[in-house]
């Protein structure tokens, strides 16, 4: 139990205290993945309700589905894979995709007009992309992931990441370039 109160243990062990159903585990991996996840979500979504609704969802399967875990893989990848999985499912469900300039300024915090301008410029871009390449860029320059992470959250090969990032750089100084 000291090692829960100093947050030194690490993943895997969490994951299987939490397969024997330790609430202080638990509790332990959702503060340690919370906010990452929340930024995941609304930088896909630009909405910070439907964001924690979704991460509040990961969490809760998680907790349900806690007997099914594997402990030999990483919890970090498949929180993101959900997450993913579901800001995908949500999108595809919803037919409002837009977001307003008030909800950027007021997210941002910025007075700035030319720095809005350009945010709203490279989020459309980055918005544009492909879901796939969207993702691995998102987790990439915005979350911080290794390429090996992402591979694994995505269930491909590294040389697949590299190439939808190649991809992903291309298109985006494409359009800049114009």
């Amino acid at each position: 139990m000291s090692d829960y109160i100093n947050n030194q243990i690490n993943d895997q062990d969490l994951v299987v205290a939490i397969k024997l159903n330790d609430q202080a585990a638990f509790k332990i991996l959702y503060y340690r993945y919370f906010k990452n996840l929340i930024r995941f979500a609304w930088y896909r979504l630009h909405c910070t309700e439907t964001s924690h609704d979704l991460v509040q969802d990961v969490f809760y399967k998680i907790w349900s589905k806690r007997e099914q875990l594997n402990p030999t893989k990483s919890i970090k990848a498949y929180l993101y894979k959900m997450l993913g999985n579901m800001i995908i499912n949500h999108i595809a469900l919803s037919s409002n995709k837009t977001f307003s300039l008030e909800t950027i300024q007021e997210e941002e915090n910025t007075d700035n007009q030319n720095n809005i301008d350009a945010m709203i410029d490279i989020r459309t871009a980055i918005d544009n992309l492909p879901d796939k390449l969207r993702l691995v860029y998102t987790l990439s320059r915005i979350e911080g992931f290794k390429y090996e992470e992402i591979a694994e959250i995505c269930g491909v090969s590294v040389k697949a990441v590299e190439k939808r990032m190649t991809q992903t750089l291309l298109r985006l100084r494409k359009i800049f370039a114009e």
